[in-house]
């Protein structure tokens, strides 16, 4: 092989696609690709119930996929990594195209 990669770090990449491999985890994410959200604007987005959302990001963040910041008496989320970003940006631009 030349690309070896040690087992932490693919441990670590498999829990991140293991999150996104959820369609509302991904519908998440990808709407958080241009700006920072809250829970709110999420449900009303994706139709869903609050306490949804809010199950579906928690397995994001413990994955590492997306962090938030309380900011004022709202939680704010953005996804956590550039490299999250460009896969799911590909990902995005993989659907258009089908």
């Amino acid at each position: 092989m030349e690309t070896c990669m040690d087992a932490a770090g693919a441990e670590r990449f498999a829990l991140a696609f293991k999150a996104l491999g959820h369609p509302m985890r991904l519908q998440l994410v990808a709407g958080l690709l241009n700006q920072e959200c809250n829970v709110k604007h999420m449900t009303e987005c994706l139709g869903a119930a609050q306490a949804t959302v809010s199950q579906q990001l928690a397995v994001l963040r413990a994955a590492g996929v997306v962090v938030h910041e309380k900011k004022g008496n709202q939680v704010c989320y953005r996804v956590a990594k550039p490299w999250l970003r460009q896969l799911v940006r590909l990902v995005t631009r993989a659907q258009q195209e089908d």
